[in-house]
């Protein structure tokens, strides 16, 4: 009877993109156990017993495996990685069925007449059904989903930098031409020390409190 838990047991594509899946949850906090691959058809059969002439409650509608099948390796099992909560917190669930579908997996939280919210499948899209997969039509290669490029602090604040000298020098548009004549007039704007108005940059709350005040000079000055 096989009833395997190892990643490698799965079709290597799969494996890759389950590994993957790990990966992003865990940068997200998402501490994430697999607790199943792949089974024989005793090992089924023994799970469709269940509930129906063994004791305990049912787990599966499926005599035969399909997905997780030891010839297939298409499936995998999760589970939440904490002792007394393996399997109480929806919300863990869903944010790791939301990782594995932009991957490409199906999920099995997804399902209407017997929701399986701890499985993952790839199946080609839905393309592929269980039954064809017990008759030995496979999907093709999953996809390699693609890493996630982590930008540096550096690397950051220079696009900041870069995109931000490019606002500094886009030219106001003409619609806003009268009130920027008022504007620079009254001397609520009046330009960095080149003379540059900045109209394309983005107002901080240290500029928003200067502007508000001059306003306010203006005013006082009118009564």
């Amino acid at each position: 009877m096989i009833n395997s838990r190892e990643i490698d047991a799965l079709r290597p594509d799969v494996a890759q993109n389950c590994r993957l899946l790990l990966r992003r949850a865990a940068e997200r906090g998402l501490s994430v156990l697999v607790t199943q691959t792949v089974r024989d058809e005793a090992y089924q059969a023994a799970l469709y017993a269940q509930g129906r002439t063994k004791p305990g409650s049912v787990v599966t509608n499926a005599s035969k495996p399909s997905f997780h099948d030891v010839r297939a390796g298409l499936a995998f099992d999760i589970c939440k990685d904490e002792a007394g909560h393996a399997y109480d917190d929806a919300a863990f669930f869903e944010q790791v069925g939301a990782l594995g579908k932009q991957m490409g997996f199906s999920w099995g939280g997804d399902w209407k007449s017997f929701p399986d919210r701890p499985h993952f499948q790839w199946d080609g899209h839905g393309a592929y059904s269980a039954a064809m997969i017990r008759a030995g039509h496979y999907p093709p290669p999953m996809p390699r989903a693609e890493e996630e490029k982590t930008v540096k602090q550096e690397e950051f604040d220079a696009m900041m930098k870069t995109y931000l000298q490019r606002q500094y020098k886009t030219p106001p548009a003409d619609w806003s031409g009268e009130a920027r004549a008022w504007a620079e007039r009254i001397g609520l704007i009046r330009g960095d020390e080149t003379g540059n108005k900045l109209y394309g940059a983005f107002l901080t709350r240290e500029q928003m409190a200067v502007v508000l005040m001059r306003l306010c000079e203006y005013l006082e000055g009118k009564r």
